[in-house]
Formats: structure tokens, C-alpha cells, sequence
């Protein structure tokens, strides 16, 4: 029997209005340093990270620094 380990994606989506300055200078630091994909956008940057010890690591820089997101879970 084979077994197979379902894939979990998780989405942080950043919105641009923040009461950090220099955020998306911030974010693409923490982005390149995870290597995990990211899509910065003029109102919001969207954060992909394969991997729970990935996305462990963003979410604590970015309480570090203080900046506000959103958190989405999918399971695949």
C-alpha cells in the first residue's frame, strides 16, 4: 500500500494599507529568504508557502514586524 501525503498550501495575503513603513521591501526580504512564491500586487501582496515550517517562519517575521494579514489554508 502505497501512501500519499496530501500537499498543504497556505495563502497570506498582505494588504498595502499598513501602518509599516517600507512593507513590501520588508515582505520581499522575508519572501527571498523563505524561498516561496509571491505576487505583489498595487493593493495587496499574496504569499504561497508549500510548507508548514515555511509559513511558520513568514508569520513570524511578519508579527516581527508588525505588519497585518490575512491567513488562508487549503488542503490538496
Amino acid at each position: 500500500m502505497i501512501k500519499v501525503t496530501p500537499e498543504i498550501s497556505t495563502k497570506i495575503r498582505i494588504p498595502a494599507a499598513q501602518k509599516v513603513q517600507y512593507t513590501y521591501n520588508k515582505v520581499n526580504e522575508i519572501v527571498k529568504k523563505n524561498q516561496v512564491q509571491a505576487d505583489f500586487h498595487a493593493d495587496r501582496i499574496d504569499i504561497t508557502s508549500p510548507t508548514t515550517k515555511q509559513t511558520d517562519s513568514i508569520l513570524g517575521k511578519l508579527h516581527e514586524f508588525g505588519i497585518n494579514f490575512v491567513k488562508q489554508s487549503k488542503h490538496e
